[in-house]
C-alpha cells in the first residue's frame, strides 16, 4: 500500500467515524489570513492553572465563512478575532492525503469569549480585594491644585494631543511629563510598569498620575485586565486617573483607579473642572478674607483711637500727678537738705569756738606760758640739757633764759 493509498484510506475512515460537526473549546494560539481569504488558527489547550499544553489543532476557516464569522464575532465583542482568545468554535474533521488532519471551523460563539473575558476579570477583581488593594488608590486624598501631572501614553497617540490641547487652552499652569508607553499589545503591560517604576524615581514632582489611550480594539485592552497592572496602579501612592477611550465597558485598570473617565479628553476635562472648582473656592477665601481684614482694620483702628485718647488723658492725669509729687519732693528735699547745713552750720561754730580756745594767744591770755628751745615747744623737762638757751612766752612779753645746773644762778631777762 503506497502512502497516499494509506492517506486515503485513512481519510474514508475518519470521515465515516466523525460525521457530525461538534462545539469545541479551546484558546487560540495563531491566527493568521492569506492572501486567498482563508484564515489558519492554530488551537490549543492548556493544563488548567498552568501553561502546560494538553492538546494542538490545526484549523481553517475558509474565505467565505471566514468574511461572516469574524464581522459577526468583532461587532459582538468589540475585537477582532486573535491569539489569547477563548473560543467555542463549531469544528468538522477533515483529512487531506497532502496535507493531513485539520478542523474546518463553521461557526463561532462570541458569547463564550465574552463570558470568559468577563469571568478573567471577575477572578482578578476577587483576587485584588482579597489582597486588600482593590480600593487603596481611591482612598488617597485629592490634590488642592493637581497641575503637576506624570503621564503615561504613546507619545505619538492622538488621544495624547488631544489631551494636552485641552490642558494648554484651559488657562491654568499645568506643568506635564510623558512618559512614554506602548498602551495596546503583548509588550503594553511591561511598558506600563515601566513607565510607573519610571515615576516613582521622581514621586516627589508630580500630584497625579494620568493614564491615557486614545481608541482602538477592545482586544487592545487585554493589558488593562493585567492582575499585576492592576495590583501596581492600585498602589501606586499618588492618584490615578484613566482615560483608555473604551466606551462599552470598564477595565480591571478603570475599577482600581482614583478616578475613570471614557477618553483622554474626558481626563482633561475633568482636570479643567477640578481647577476651576479649586480657583472660585479660593476666590471666595480671598473675598472673604480680604473683607474679614478690612472688618479687622476698622476695628482695630477704632480700638486703636480709643486706646490714644484714654492714653492722652491717662499720661496728663499722671503727669499733672507726678508734677505735684515731684513739687512734693522738692519742698521736702529742700527742707530736708537745710536742716543737716543748719547742723553742719552751727556744729562749724563749735568747732571754731573750740579751736579759738586751743589758740596759743589766748592760752597765754588766761595765765599760761610757752616754752620754746632753738625754735620748737619744749614739751618735757628732760628735752632740756644744761647750757641750753630757751625762750618762756608770756601774754606781755617774752623772757629768755638759760638751762643751769641746781646750785646755779644765772638768769636775764629781756623785756
Amino acid at each position: 500500500m503506497t502512502l497516499s493509498e494509506f492517506n486515503f484510506l485513512l481519510k474514508e475512515v475518519l470521515n465515516d467515524a466523525f460525521p457530525e460537526r461538534y462545539w469545541v473549546t479551546a484558546e487560540i494560539a495563531d491566527c493568521k489570513t492569506n492572501a486567498s481569504g482563508h484564515c489558519y488558527l492554530e488551537l490549543i489547550e492548556k493544563k488548567a492553572g498552568s501553561d502546560k499544553l494538553l492538546a494542538r489543532q490545526k484549523a481553517v476557516i475558509w474565505s467565505n465563512v471566514w468574511f461572516l464569522l469574524s464581522s459577526q464575532f468583532q461587532l459582538t465583542t468589540g475585537t477582532p478575532l486573535a491569539r489569547g482568545q477563548k473560543v467555542l468554535v463549531e469544528v468538522s474533521l477533515s483529512f487531506h492525503e497532502l496535507y493531513g488532519m485539520s478542523l474546518v471551523i463553521t461557526d463561532i460563539d462570541p458569547a463564550y469569549t465574552l463570558g470568559d473575558w468577563a469571568k478573567r476579570r471577575q477572578e482578578i477583581l476577587l483576587r485584588l480585594k482579597e489582597d486588600g488593594v482593590l480600593d487603596l488608590n481611591k482612598e488617597l486624598p485629592w490634590p488642592l491644585l493637581p497641575q503637576r501631572l506624570a503621564v503615561i501614553s504613546s507619545a505619538t497617540a492622538a488621544g495624547y494631543e488631544d489631551f494636552c490641547q485641552q490642558l494648554k487652552e484651559s488657562g491654568f499652569a499645568y506643568e506635564w511629563k510623558l512618559f512614554p508607553a506602548l498602551v495596546q499589545g503583548e509588550q503594553a503591560e511591561s511598558s506600563i510598569l515601566q513607565a510607573l517604576d519610571a515615576i516613582l524615581d521622581e514621586l516627589h514632582r508630580f500630584d497625579v498620575v494620568v493614564l491615557i489611550r486614545g481608541g482602538g480594539a477592545t482586544a487592545d485592552l487585554s493589558c488593562f485586565d493585567s492582575y499585576e497592572l492592576c495590583a501596581a496602579l492600585a498602589q501606586f501612592p499618588l492618584p490615578v486617573l484613566t482615560g483608555i477611550g473604551h466606551e462599552r465597558d470598564e477595565s480591571v485598570a478603570d475599577l482600581v483607579a482614583f478616578k475613570a473617565l471614557k477618553t483622554p479628553t474626558a481626563v482633561a476635562e475633568f482636570l479643567n473642572r477640578k481647577m476651576t472648582d479649586q480657583w472660585e473656592q479660593l476666590s471666595d477665601y480671598a473675598s472673604r478674607l480680604k473683607w474679614m481684614a478690612a472688618e479687622s482694620v476698622h476695628r482695630q483702628q477704632l480700638g486703636l483711637q480709643d486706646c490714644l485718647m484714654r492714653a492722652k488723658l491717662l499720661t496728663n492725669k499722671s503727669l499733672h500727678e507726678q508734677q505735684q509729687w515731684l513739687s512734693t519732693l522738692q519742698e521736702r528735699l529742700h527742707h530736708r537738705s537745710l536742716l543737716p547745713l543748719q547742723q553742719a552750720k552751727h556744729r562749724l561754730e563749735l568747732l571754731k569756738s573750740e579751736l579759738r580756745l586751743y589758740n596759743v594767744e589766748e592760752q597765754l591770755k588766761r595765765g599760761y606760758s610757752l616754752t620754746l628751745r632753738q625754735g620748737k615747744i619744749v614739751k618735757s623737762v628732760t628735752a632740756l640739757t644744761a647750757g641750753d638757751l630757751i625762750e618762756t612766752r608770756f601774754r606781755d612779753g617774752v623772757l629768755r633764759s638759760q638751762v643751769i645746773n641746781e646750785d646755779e644762778i644765772n638768769e636775764e631777762v629781756i623785756r
